[in-house]
């Protein structure tokens, strides 16, 4: 069975609250507290070096690592984005938002996508220069490009609220669909082939991406305000009534869910058979990504966020802004957290 550290390969502490999802390119796992990023040796959890943004909060949903270049953005009164140097920390540019940024980017084709208060927002990859603006509401989740379309949730007012469909070199909206239940939170856009994928209220919906029709509703017992993940044609989404469910993709029928001991509000993981997912229950869960059966959990000790796997090690930050590596468990099932 082993103990919890049996299971942990390194541990980092930022000393303050809040950690985003950790990004992890080229040997490196990029990770946001307050106003600082961290770039750590993915294999030892060594810091290689820290940027700090000044009085600014990053955003919580940051980072995201593009070729050599890694993207946030800060979520103060006036909101920044920020571009700085994989291997140095040293900033490329800084573009004001005039609004909080609180998504995290998506870049896509020399291009990054931001969303936050002020809307969503194109800036040019290389030199931090506004390509287009879409404004008339906050975007609630963190945007997401497929085949030259960004997907946004946004939330304001009643006849612009929804998932929208943007061309993503000129800002043209091309649909919106709504789902009726948005607030103040909202999940980002899964997209595989043909279907976008996204929560929002209680619901997780399947919505056409050529077209924005619904295909289907799959009702969850609470909020299900997490970003769902794709993969082999499930669909796993969290929800606050405590599961993480299954829903056949083309279909919308379940076809397992699996019980935690608190809020499921962390989006979740798939690699190598296995799901990763974190819950209010301070603890991280591993289960069968066809079957649900258990794999393992691990306890953190406090509230666990998004988790982030590359080559079979597992990175996920808690709201204490401790950062744990653990190993998958994708060799063999047993559980190394009790």
């Amino acid at each position: 069975m082993g103990s919890p550290e049996s299971r942990e390969r390194w541990r980092f502490s930022t000393g303050q609250g809040g950690m985003s999802r950790p990004a992890v390119a080229d040997g490196v796992v990029h990770v946001s507290s307050g106003p600082k990023l961290y770039a750590l040796d993915a294999l030892t959890g060594q810091q290689r070096w820290s940027f700090v943004t000044g009085h600014e909060r990053i955003s919580p949903r940051a980072p995201v690592v593009a070729g050599s270049v890694v993207h946030f953005g800060s979520d103060d009164a006036t909101g920044s984005v920020y571009a700085l140097d994989a291997l140095t920390g040293r900033q490329l540019w800084k573009t004001a938002a005039g609004a909080p940024v609180s998504a995290r980017a998506a870049v896509a084709d020399g291009v990054v996508h931001v969303g936050g208060g002020g809307g969503l927002l194109a800036l040019d990859a290389t030199t931090g220069e506004r390509r287009w603006e879409l404004t008339g509401g906050e975007v609630l989740g963190c945007p997401t490009v497929a085949d030259g379309v960004v997907y946004a949730h946004v939330g304001g007012e009643r006849d612009n609220r929804g998932l929208h469909a943007v061309d993503a070199a000129t800002g043209e909206r091309r649909w919106r669909f709504t789902t009726g239940h948005e607030w103040n939170e909202a999940s980002a856009p899964a997209v595989s082939g043909e279907t976008v994928f996204l929560s929002s209220g209680s619901s997780l919906y399947a919505v056409g991406a050529r077209d924005g029709r619904r295909r289907w509703e799959y009702r969850t017992g609470h909020y299900a305000t997490a970003s769902p993940a794709v993969a082999d044609g499930l669909v796993y989404c969290g929800s606050w009534d405590h599961h993480l469910y299954a829903v056949d993709a083309v279909s919308g029928e379940l076809r397992w869910r699996v019980r935690a001991d608190g809020a499921v509000a962390s989006s979740a993981a798939v690699a190598d058979g296995l799901v990763h997912f974190g819950s209010w229950d301070h603890h991280l869960y591993s289960v069968d990504a066809a079957t649900g059966a258990p794999h393992g959990k691990f306890a953190a000790g406090d509230r666990v966020g998004s988790p982030t796997v590359v080559d079979g090690t597992v990175y996920v930050g808690t709201l204490k802004g401790h950062l744990h590596a653990l190993r998958s468990l994708a060799t063999g099932p047993g559980d190394d957290a009790n």
